[in-house]
This record gives C-alpha cells, structure tokens and sequence, in this order.
C-alpha cells in the first residue's frame, strides 16, 4: 500500500501548486479558455508534458487530443441525490457549482460535445434500483451510457455482474496523473484490472475525505498539546488521541448516563469507526486475493478501539446530525467526520482545527484515511458506445477539475472560507494525500470482508475478532474468490 511520507508535505504542496498554474499547457481546457497545443483533426499528439506524482519523481504524461465530435451528446448516468457534482446550469456565485459549470462548458466548448446527464435515484435506499439500471441497460445492449458516475461501495455488484469495463483498456485515462487518486487506484486493481476509479472529477470525493476536526477553546482550557505539533512529529496516535481526550467528560445533565447532553473528550458518528480499517492500516485481501485480515495487529486494533469506545470521555453518535450539534456547540474537543463538513460548521462561535485521524502507533509509518461509502467513482459500461469518446472526455472532465473544481474546492472553499487557520489548510493537503482504500472492504458487497464488522464490535463491546473470523472465514473465502474470478477472467 503506497502512501506519503509527511516529512515531504510542503515540498509536495509547492509541486501540486506549480502543477496548477501549468495544467493548462495540457488539460482539455482552461479557466482562461486558451486552447491548449494539440492537434484537432481526429489524431493524437505525439507530445508529452511531465508533471510530479505524490512520491516527487516526475512522471510524461500525454496531451490530451482534442477532436470535434460533430455535437454529439455524451449521455452520463448519475444519482440524482449528489446531481450537483455535474448538474450545473448557470453559475449562481457559489465557488463550488460556477467552477463545475466552467468544468462543463470548457469540455463542450473544446470537444463540440452535449454532457447528457440522466440522474435516477440511487442513495442507499435505492441502490438496487440503480444497480439495476446499468445492468439491465448492459443486458439489452442499448448503448444507452458513454460513462457512470456512481456510488463507490455499490458498484461491486456491476462489477460483479459484468456490467463494466477495465479501465485499463480505456482509451485516454492517465489513471497515474495528479487528477486521479493514485493511492487508491492501486488498492482497487487486482489483475491488472480495475473497473472504477475516484478523482478530481467527483466532488462527492472531494469532501466525503475521512478526517478528525478538534476544537481549540476546549483544547485550551484542558491544556492539550499542539495538535498539529504532534501530527508533524508523527506523534499523533491512537494512544495520544486518547490521552488528550481524557477528563474532559461531563455529565452536564446529572443523569449518570451519556448522551447528547453532555460533555465530551472525542465524538464519533458510528459509521466513522469503520474508516479504522484504513487508519490503522489492517489490510484484508493481499495482491494474491489471500485473506490476510485476521492478524495479530487487527486483533490489537480491534481491543483498542472497544476498549476507547467504552470510557466515559468517548461517546458514539446515532447520526452526523447528533456529531455535528454536539460539536459545533463546543461539547466535545474531537470529533470524527468528513473533509465537506466544514461547510456545516461555518456559524460554530469557537474555532476549529482539521487534522488526520491518528496513526495506530508511531511504528505506522504514515497517516492514512479513506472515504466515506457513498462517494462517486467512476465507471464505464461494457455496452458504451464508443468507448474511445467515453475516455476522452471522462479524462477531460478530471483534467480540467484538476484544474477548476478540486482547487475551488481546497484553496478556497475548504481552505479560506471555512477552515480558520494556515496550519488546517496544511493539514487539508497532508489528508487529501493519505487517501487510499481497502480493496477488500470497498469491495464488501460481494467480498463480505467489511468495515462495519469494527463498528459492530465496538457496539457490543467486543474482542474476539478471531472467534468471529473463524465463524465466518469459510462465507468470506468463498465471497472473495466469487468475486475475483471477474478479475482472474
């Protein structure tokens, strides 16, 4: 699993911001409109630009062709519930949507092309629905999608089923450029395959990033060490989380029980406890598709986060909802939660610091995080009708919201408007590069091998992970191999 060492993070973030002011040399198109140097007869330039990746070595990448496509519509499935990612008629002042309306016209504009979005339900509550559609799409062959926008944690069942293409075998997609999760793409293929991948493009990604946010006044008066101190010095750990998060509980309402009432050292929203699979690097499936989960250090992982749950100073939450009131108004010092909930926490009277969730221990070499399940990611059926303009524009889009959208989303609306201090905006990049996935647990739909498997245990206050692993090794096996044999086709 490749990630970042932290000791390179400002250099990186001087590369990501050169890149910024240089993509237009390449991308499909630009915030100031100049037509980048590319041929625009239908072939495809032979020149390369460089660019550096997350491990500071520089990497060719090709210019992307521009060709005319004669005003032919792209038809492009999505969810109706994150619509906003792509659905942007005009612009309305928000930095956010005009960036993804500059995002859409640059790529009409440059290619003489329709984005056709078609938006259908497809949240939790209607993912069979959704799921049904591009299968059944893909079963009558009706060409009816160039590409898909959709939910990360339900795409397994397409994937399963069929439904989509290797990316790999995409024409155009430069899935080792900046604008593509690197990380994460090298968790999600197996075999020399991969079938969806997350970017730039979907700004679901963007802010449904796992971090912890802490709040400065109680920090101050509980005395608590420079956080963002601790995280430079890679000191910033299950065990310091802990240690700074102690006596801060109060039973405000004197009722002996901990609820919504009261005071806390660290909050978390259950399904946040999952992220811990990442965090605290317990990988589930190697490169082989051997089981590796059942370890010594998952066992460890698993009796440390019970054991944190059930001290008074930590408390668990029914829903975000609960997570973020409680926070925003100053009753808990930590709390876990997603990149995009600044936003909510703009009208919080005290101040607030983003930070990563901790390392396991200071012998985990580097901070890790993933994304919450319902993120999009995108994808590319079998039945696409010319699967050559499904991956230039879809490389279109990512490039040029390298270029619009991600800053939009970082510089200006994470980094200035909502974050209140230089020293988040820094932890905003050092998060936004530990993000990565666990193929097995993205893949749990069909694997079984879940995240929610250390939620469950919190919640029954539970360690025998390996009684219940070997209870349920058999289903497990069975499901990880069913599911590979798409991959080992």
């Amino acid at each position: 699993m490749k990630n970042t060492n932290f000791e390179s993070t400002s250099r990186r973030s001087l590369a990501i911001l050169l890149i910024l002011l240089t993509l237009s040399n390449f991308a499909c198109g630009s915030t100031d409109n100049t037509e980048p140097d590319s041929t625009t007869d239908g072939s495809t330039s032979d020149d390369t630009s460089s660019t550096t990746d997350s491990a500071d070595t520089t990497i060719a990448i090709d210019e992307l062709e521009v060709r005319d496509l004669g005003d032919r519509d792209v038809n492009i499935l999505l969810r109706s519930e994150w619509d906003y990612e792509f659905m942007v008629d005009e612009e309305s002042g928000d930095t956010v949507s005009d960036a993804i309306y500059k995002r859409n016209t640059a790529v009409e504009d440059s290619y003489n092309c329709n984005l056709n979005f078609i938006d259908f339900a497809g949240d939790w509550a209607n993912h069979d629905n959704f799921t049904n559609i591009i299968h059944n799409s893909v079963l009558a062959g009706d060409g009816a999608y160039d590409f898909i926008a959709g939910y990360q944690a339900v795409l397994t069942l397409n994937i399963q089923n069929g439904d989509l293409m290797n990316l790999y075998e995409v024409p155009h997609l430069e899935l080792d450029a900046p604008w593509w999760t690197e990380a994460g793409i090298e968790e999600l293929t197996f075999n020399g395959r991969c079938y969806q991948v997350g970017g730039d493009i979907a700004v679901s990604l963007l802010e449904g990033i796992n971090c912890m946010f802490y709040n400065k006044r109680l920090a101050e008066d509980f005395s608590v060490p420079d956080l963002y101190e601790l995280v430079r010095a890679g000191e910033w750990t299950h065990d310091k989380m802990l240690e700074v998060s102690r006596d801060i509980y109060l039973d405000v309402n004197s009722d002996g029980i901990k609820g919504t009432e009261d005071r806390f050292g660290f909050i978390s929203q259950g399904t946040y406890i999952r992220t811990y699979v990442v965090a605290y690097d317990t990988p589930t499936i190697s490169d082989e598709g051997d089981i590796i989960w059942n370890t010594e250090h998952t066992i460890n992982v698993i009796e440390k986060l019970v054991d944190c749950f059930a001290t008074p100073d930590v408390y668990e939450t029914k829903d975000n909802a609960e997570s973020e009131k409680l926070f925003s108004e100053g009753r808990a010092l930590l709390m876990n939660c997603t990149l995009g909930t600044a936003s909510k926490l703009r009208s919080m009277d005290d101040d607030f610091g983003i930070i990563p969730y901790p390392k396991f221990d200071e012998n985990q070499e580097n901070y890790m995080t993933t994304t919450s399940n319902e993120v999009s990611m995108i994808c590319v059926p079998v039945t696409a009708p010319d699967p050559e303009i499904s991956g230039l524009v879809i490389e279109a889009l990512c490039r040029e919201s390298h270029d619009t959208v991600a800053p939009a989303f970082y510089e200006v609306a994470l980094k200035s408007k909502y974050t209140r201090d230089e020293n988040s905006a820094e932890m905003i990049d050092l998060i936004r590069e530990s993000l990565t996935f666990d193929f097995g647990w993205i893949s749990s739909m069909a694997t079984i091998v879940s995240g929610a498997q250390y939620q469950l245990m919190v919640e029954a206050g539970n360690k025998d992970f390996a009684s219940w692993y070997a209870a349920n090794e058999a289903e497990i096996q069975a499901g990880i191999d069913g599911y590979l044999s798409v991959y080992r086709e």
